[in-house]
């Protein structure tokens, strides 16, 4: 005789315990995303060692030198600068607060300013570890995008609208790079770097959560 398996079946919470599972998922998603970016800021700071001692050119042995010594003598603060951007981006985007992304696509380059195309070298770099993110992430993005959506009454949710979605944990990085006391190129020459850093950690924390929600028997059964 075989033995049937029994799924339980998924409950939807009350709004109280509904908010609190989403705050629980936040709070999982930084915590984990904070002690990734400290691992990948290692090496960030390997990498601009590495080309500083590669180059013969004076000017990008010091552009890599300065970032390096950007990067830790103001780690602490960008840091923490990182994980207050990350957790307002996060409930602005649960609460459908956002404020729209400027589109370089629209603007007349002959209009830009030097700070414009400086947004838009950002823009592009920012996009590029974005896509690299979610292909890495594909398989539990998916899930992800069906948990969170259900949770907030959105059982379509894409990627790009998901509140965990590598977009923004990119953007709130690249924002608090910027705030950082220092040449623009120089911290530029940071975000490159993590352009070229390996993000793949950031799978296994979207399937933390994915076993979290799964847990809690919330999310219908695909």
């Amino acid at each position: 005789m075989s033995a049937t398996t029994v799924q339980t079946p998924a409950r939807r919470p009350a709004p109280r315990e509904l908010a609190k599972i989403l705050a629980d998922c936040r709070d999982l998603a930084v915590h984990r995303l904070m002690l990734a970016f400290s691992a990948m800021l290692d090496r960030v700071g390997d990498l601009l060692m590495d080309r500083a001692a590669r180059t013969d050119v004076r000017d990008e042995q010091t552009l890599y030198l300065d970032a390096r010594q950007l990067l830790k003598s103001e780690r602490p603060s960008l840091m923490a600068e990182f994980e207050r951007r990350l957790r307002k981006r996060v409930d602005d985007r649960i609460a459908g607060r956002e404020e729209p992304k400027q589109d370089f696509a629209t603007v007349d380059p002959a209009k830009l300013t030097l700070v414009d195309i400086s947004a838009m070298d950002e823009s592009v770099v920012t996009g590029n570890i974005t896509r690299i993110v979610e292909n890495a992430c594909h398989e539990e993005l998916g899930l992800l995008n069906r948990g969170l959506g259900h949770l907030l009454g959105k059982p379509d949710l894409e990627t790009p609208d998901n509140p965990l979605a590598p977009v923004t944990i990119v953007d709130a990085f690249a924002e608090s790079l910027r705030q950082l006391k220092s040449e623009s190129r120089i911290k530029f020459q940071i975000l490159k770097e993590l352009n070229q850093a390996s993000l793949g950690d950031i799978a296994s924390i979207y399937g933390d959560i994915n076993r979290h929600l799964a847990n809690l028997h919330v999310v219908p059964a695909a």
